[in-house]
């Protein structure tokens, strides 16, 4: 038993720095981003770095009540998408970043938690630990987007 309970500590430890971005910070790399270009749709593209942001901020918010209540919720909801691909304005901007660490940072204490059960299978047949790896492809997906449509801006 004592090797399990060192296994999952390690397991936790892991997917809390991958949650955080590893060796490139989500909130860092949005943080860097410059605002007056976050409502920019690109040619070919069918969002901003604003949209993408309100989407990633959106699902890893039911990502996190999920973790918080996995009992409650039966399904997976739509994706959200933002209508407006601009900001109303800056303090939008940094409140939707705000809002998306804030989260990050309290799904990161759960998973972290020594009585969070990571592979209990819930009633809708997914565990916490599905979750997390969830919110952790889909934001990492997501933050590569914005990092290449930064550096398409010149941001970066």
């Amino acid at each position: 038993m004592p090797a399990y309970n060192s296994d999952i500590h390690i397991i936790k430890a892991q997917l809390a720095e991958m949650l955080k971005g590893g060796f490139a910070p989500v909130v860092n790399l949005l943080r860097e981003f410059d605002y007056h270009k976050s409502g920019i749709v690109m040619d070919g593209l069918p969002f901003s770095v604003w949209s993408l942001l309100e989407h990633m901020r959106h699902r890893q918010h039911i990502m996190l009540d999920f973790i918080k209540h996995p009992k409650k919720q039966e399904l997976w909801p739509n994706a959200y998408w933002p209508e407006n691909p601009v900001p109303e304005n800056e303090q939008a901007w940094l409140n939707a970043i705000n809002s998306f660490e804030k989260d990050l940072k309290e799904m990161i204490s759960l998973v972290k938690k020594p009585e969070t059960q990571l592979f209990e299978i819930q009633e809708n047949g997914k565990t916490i630990y599905f979750a997390a790896l969830t919110n952790l492809h889909h934001n990492a997906y997501t933050i590569g987007q914005i990092k290449a449509i930064g550096r398409q801006l010149g941001v970066w």
